[in-house]
């Protein structure tokens, strides 16, 4: 029964413009079903929906092709069965609002996409529906302006940069800046930069700006100032917090560093 079935296929395989191929596993459960036409160039290419499972055989997800490429709306699953994802596509690209669910169906995350990009809000919801937190992408650059809020909807506070100037000039050509925050956070990361258009952090930040060696949530900018020379200017700075909730406060400053060496 199995090899007349085999020979069915490629029989269909060989001459037909429109498939559907079933893979089986125990209790001949689909795997996928998609179509293949025969006349286009690419000879793999996809139309069509197609099933994934998970190793144990439950279904994962359902994906929705043309040419090749996403379209429509995809349905993930959790192993258990209930709704984890859904994620609109246009030509191959996430486009929309992909929305991610509790295994008890509420919403948990939704997230705007433009042409495969995070773009727009970004929003958190507590099981009971209450706003958990809310952030904006630009181009899939994290933008400042994180807000958080508790179970019973209090907005958390937001942390601020703190900047200890320490003048060494007397007894060597060093000047510091000691960076921390205000309130303490196990995730941060300190830089010397600017945020794009005052307010967007860069995909590649390393590109844009200086990083610095960030330990227990502290850094010192350390710079020199030749004998008998002038310094006054604006040092941009940049933190990027991690926070309990799995989202980033984006925080910029600016400190002014007015001295002279005296030597």
């Amino acid at each position: 029964m199995k090899l007349s079935l085999i020979l069915l296929l490629i029989f269909l395989l060989s001459s037909c413009d429109f498939i559907v191929e079933k893979f089986s596993k125990k209790n001949d459960v689909v795997e996928q079903s998609f179509s293949i036409d025969s006349s286009s160039t690419d000879s793999k290419s996809i139309n069509g929906e197609v099933r994934y499972k998970f190793p144990s055989g439950k279904l994962k997800s359902i994906v929705n092709y043309k040419d090749n490429k996403k379209i429509g709306i995809s349905h993930s699953f959790y192993e258990t069965g209930e709704k984890q994802y859904e994620i609109p596509y246009v030509d191959g690209k996430k486009h929309g609002e992909v929305k991610w669910f509790y295994k008890s169906g509420k919403l948990y995350r939704s997230t705007s996409y433009i042409a495969g990009a995070k773009h727009g809000p970004q929003r958190k919801y507590w099981e009971d529906g209450k706003i958990k937190s809310e952030m904006n992408y630009m181009d899939n650059m994290m933008c400042a302006g994180l807000k958080e809020f508790t179970n019973i909807g209090k907005q958390k506070e937001e942390p601020q940069i703190k900047v200890k100037h320490v003048n060494l000039l007397r007894d060597s050509d060093m000047y510091h800046l000691e960076l921390s925050l205000n309130m303490k956070f196990k995730n941060v990361q300190f830089y010397i930069g600017e945020l794009l258009n005052g307010k967007s952090l860069p995909v590649k930040v390393n590109s844009f700006m200086s990083e610095l060696e960030t330990k227990k949530g502290k850094a010192i900018f350390k710079f020199s100032i030749p004998k008998g020379r002038n310094a006054n200017r604006d040092i941009p700075i940049v933190a990027v917090v991690k926070t309990a909730y799995q989202n980033y406060y984006i925080l910029s400053t600016k400190t002014n560093v007015n001295v002279r060496n005296p030597n």
